[in-house]
Formats: C-alpha cells, structure tokens, sequence
C-alpha cells in the first residue's frame, strides 16, 4: 500500500479502537491510540532512511527487515512508548496492543500487493507476494472514508468494526480470484516456468507475466478472458558483460529487490547500456523501474542510474546525462 493508504488506515484503527471501553471512556488514551495507530501503520516504511545512502540502498532495504516478523513488537514497543511520555495518564497495554495491531496491518496488507515483503528476515530473503490488491486500492480509502462520514451518526467503533470486516471480506474475495486465475492460468500454459499476476484497481482485472524456457509473454486477463500484448526473447545479447554487470553495486542492490529483473542490452559506438528492468512494472513497453550502467568501449563501468522513471522524455534525459558524463570524462586534457 502507498503511504497516504497507510495514514488512512492509520486515522481507521485508532477509530475501531473505540470498541475498547477504556479506549471510549479516556479521552487521553483514545488521543494516545490515535497516535500511535497513525505511526504505526507507517512505521515499517522508515527504512526510507536508507535514502541517506543512496537509491541502491533503499532497493536493497525497502520492506525487507524493517517489514519483518522480529521488528512487528519492536516498532510497537518504541512507538507506544513514545507516545506514553507524552499521554503519562493513558494505560500502556492498551496503547501498546491498539500500536501493535496498527504495524501487523501494515507489513499484512503490504504482503498482498505486487511488491510483497521479505517477513521472515533474517531468516529466509525471499519475497512474498500475494498478487491480490493493487498498490493504491480505491475500494479501501472508500470504504475508510464512508466510515469517517457515518460518524457524527453512529458509534465510531462499531462503524469500523464493519468497515474493516468489510475490507477482509473484500481482501478474501480478490485473493480467492487471484488463486483461481493463476491456477487457470497454469494449467493452460503447462510448459511456463511461472506466472506473475500484477492486480488492477478493477475487480477479476490483471496484468500477467508468463515465464517460459524461451521467452517472456506479458498481457492483460480481464474476467476470463487472456490477451497477449507483448513478448521478447529470453536470448540475452553479450551474456558475458551482463553477468559481470551483477557484480556493480547498484546491480546487485537492484537484483535484491526483485524476483523479475531482466538485462537488456544497446551497443553504441563508444560503449554499451545494460539495463536491468523490472518486469513487474510496465507500461506498454515501457518498464520504468530499473538499473543502467554505462560501460566503455574497454569494458570499464563509467556511470549508473538506479530508480524509477515516470517518463519517455525522463528516461531519455537520463540516458543523455549519462551520455554526457562520458563524453566529458573522456575528453583529452588541455
């Protein structure tokens, strides 16, 4: 879920939280719960902090320990405590179980979107992704927002507790689609190596990646029906420059991050491109998020760019700077 999705659910929780008498009879410790759900629905996406280090960093970080089972108590344990030396008067076990359930939400709901989590860091790297609601689900906020009008009518704890059985009824719904598709799926394409649902906003709506031996296929399944838009060879030109590219930091930071990286490589007169693109994310055939190096005619890595492009005219702009920065560092001094 994005971050404004998190803050909603955040502002969501600490109004269920009114189904705890003590919650609904203190005025402090509803404002303390209030606070530590909307911190807590936000905690594990801090690890924002490894920006300072760079965009590699942050890819090889972003929901891995930060979203793990470990640090679920301890984000609570910091955030309610926290929040009690400023609500002195509040009762810590029930701040403590209201922040608790806030931070579960998050790395929970983050595990069912494309992205996934790495929740049992330290103990197994591997990303687990459920492929069942979209990054920003507008079925979701509108349903928090529904609640927030019903308020001033009803009781705010009991019009959440609907609101959030509603949203795990809905939850189940689109995982239960998402189970079934992919087992169609399977069972038509049996020579696939795997199958990659990336969900829709639109209910029974997704985009698909199908790995074979050969190739890649990527396409739209939309309530039954499967359309293959686009699909390229698994043949890799200068395999032995795309495999020493691993080696570069911003390379071997990218591949952590993803299950679905793939190189792609341009000869240029002075030089090569690799790119390294995420094949989770696309836009006809634009796949946006990615790594380039940029490597001289002596097979020396001269420049990089990691990260997102939202663009045609950024990622050229890109490749023009990177192109630039070449030409200058190969410039004979004066």
């Amino acid at each position: 879920m994005d971050t404004f999705s998190h803050v909603v659910m955040g502002v969501g929780l600490g109004t269920l939280a009114f189904i705890d008498p003590l919650v609904a009879d203190h005025s402090t410790l509803s404002h303390a719960v209030m606070l530590g759900t909307v911190i807590g629905s936000n905690a594990p996406d801090f690890d924002f902090i490894y920006l300072a280090k760079g965009k590699g960093s942050y890819f090889r970080n972003h929901r891995a320990l930060s979203h793990s089972v470990l640090l679920l108590p301890l984000w609570s344990i910091a955030i309610s405590g926290s929040t009690y030396f400023f609500f002195p008067t509040a009762s810590f076990p029930h701040l403590f179980l209201w922040t608790l359930l806030a931070v579960m939400l998050h790395v929970f709901f983050d595990l069912f979107n494309v992205h996934g989590t790495q929740v049992l860091h330290p103990f197994s790297k591997k990303w687990i992704a459920f492929d069942s609601l979209p990054l920003l689900d507008p079925t979701i906020l509108l349903a928090h927002f529904l609640g927030f009008i019903l308020l001033p009518f009803f009781d705010p704890g009991k019009v959440f507790l609907i609101i959030y059985l509603f949203i795990f009824l809905y939850l189940a719904v689109r995982t239960l689609s998402t189970v079934l598709t992919k087992r169609k799926l399977n069972c038509h394409f049996r020579n696939s190596i795997r199958i990659k649902l990336i969900p829709r906003i639109t209910l029974l709506n997704w985009d698909i990646i199908i790995e074979t031996n050969e190739d890649y296929l990527f396409g739209v399944y939309s309530e039954g029906s499967l359309l293959i838009e686009h699909s390229f060879s698994k043949k890799i030109d200068f395999p032995e420059l795309v495999s020493n590219s691993k080696n570069h930091p911003a390379v071997s930071d990218f591949l952590s991050s993803t299950q679905y990286a793939y190189p792609f490589v341009r000869a240029r007169k002075n030089g090569y491109f690799i790119f390294w693109k995420d094949l989770r994310f696309r836009s006809n055939k634009f796949f946006p998020t990615l790594v380039i190096l940029w490597i001289s005619s002596d097979l020396k890595i001269k420049n990089d760019f990691i990260g997102t492009l939202h663009s045609l005219k950024q990622y050229k702009q890109v490749i023009k700077d990177l192109n630039k920065t070449i030409t200058l560092n190969e410039k004979p001094p004066a």
